[in-house]
């Protein structure tokens, strides 16, 4: 009876342990898929965001610096983030929901500033003449490419403090006073050679 107490309580034990190892096990696999998707995400992405903020430059934070566009120089801006989101490497693909957004919405104020539309604004009926922007049109441009550069920050994670810590490297260089003066420093250095 006691071995079948003992044989019983290790097929019990066995089972529950299985049974444990099996969700642990699991669980980890989890998030290692999880893990290994977003790091494999988040480097597709790099390269594409890095190129797309690079691009915002034609619209600065404000325009003290650089010079006003003229309507038709817009358009030049425009071309250069459409072919972005449709490079060869697919990066528009890899827009978050919010970076995409705020990419449609620049594209969408950029083709404001440019185009004259239908009433339903689905279709393109003629160009807008060369004028100079309103300052409506400019501050809408200039908003919505720092929205921009914020979403691609974000998706990127740069903007978050890294999660590993780091320690403060020591000095190199005594930045105590030293009480040597500069006419004794050569007497010390000769007596002691």
């Amino acid at each position: 009876m006691t071995v079948f107490i003992g044989l019983l309580s290790a097929v019990f034990g066995g089972a529950i342990g299985a049974i444990a190892t099996y969700f642990t096990t699991r669980s980890n696999m989890q998030l290692n898929l999880e893990h290994e998707y977003d790091r494999m995400l988040r480097d597709k992405r790099l390269r594409g965001h890095q190129a797309l903020f690079h691009l915002t430059r034609q619209i600065p934070r404000h325009w003290l610096l650089a010079p006003v566009p003229k309507r038709s120089e817009l358009l030049t801006i425009r071309n250069s983030f459409h072919d972005w989101y449709y490079h060869d490497e697919a990066h528009g693909m890899f827009l978050s929901k919010d970076s995409k957004k705020a990419y449609l919405d620049l594209q969408n104020a950029l083709d404001d500033a440019l185009f004259v539309k239908s009433a339903d604004g689905h279709t393109k009926t003629g160009d807008k003449a060369d004028t100079p922007l309103i300052d409506d049109e400019l501050h809408r441009l200039l908003r919505l490419s720092s929205e921009l550069r914020h979403w691609l920050v974000a998706d990127v994670g740069t903007s978050n403090p890294p999660r590993t810590r780091s320690t403060h490297p020591d000095l190199t260089v005594n930045t105590t006073p030293t009480s040597v003066s500069v006419s004794t420093a050569p007497q010390a250095r000769s007596a002691t050679s």
